[in-house]
């Protein structure tokens, strides 16, 4: 069994999203205009964030305008969910883009 205590909650996520199936392409650590999104889907306009506190205030106006602008949801994941199961919150997300990326396409 694996040592959690060592795991990197972004490298578990980016192992299971960087191969992802149904024709979704996930970037790692985006340049966005003033900030770095961690994880990125274009075709979604999803991006992730592996967050501790995602109900920490997010003074950022430059990034809130960027989200707008790109029409782009960000989604925060706690590390410790990604530690208990990656695969499982992998899915999640994979499903979450697909529906996305369907919406968007039309």
């Amino acid at each position: 069994m694996e040592d959690l205590s060592k795991a990197d909650p972004l490298t578990l996520l980016w192992q299971h999203l960087k191969d992802a199936p149904k024709g979704l392409l996930f970037v790692r650590d985006h340049q966005a205009t003033g900030f770095v999104l961690p994880f990125y889907c274009e075709d979604a306009h999803l991006a992730i964030e592996v967050d501790d506190d995602p109900f920490r205030p997010k003074d950022d106006s430059a990034r809130e305008s960027w989200q707008e602008q790109h029409r782009v949801d960000i989604m925060q994941i706690p590390p410790s969910h990604i530690l208990r199961n990656a695969s499982e919150v992998a899915d999640a997300v994979l499903d979450i883009a697909t529906r996305r990326k369907e919406r968007f396409a039309k």
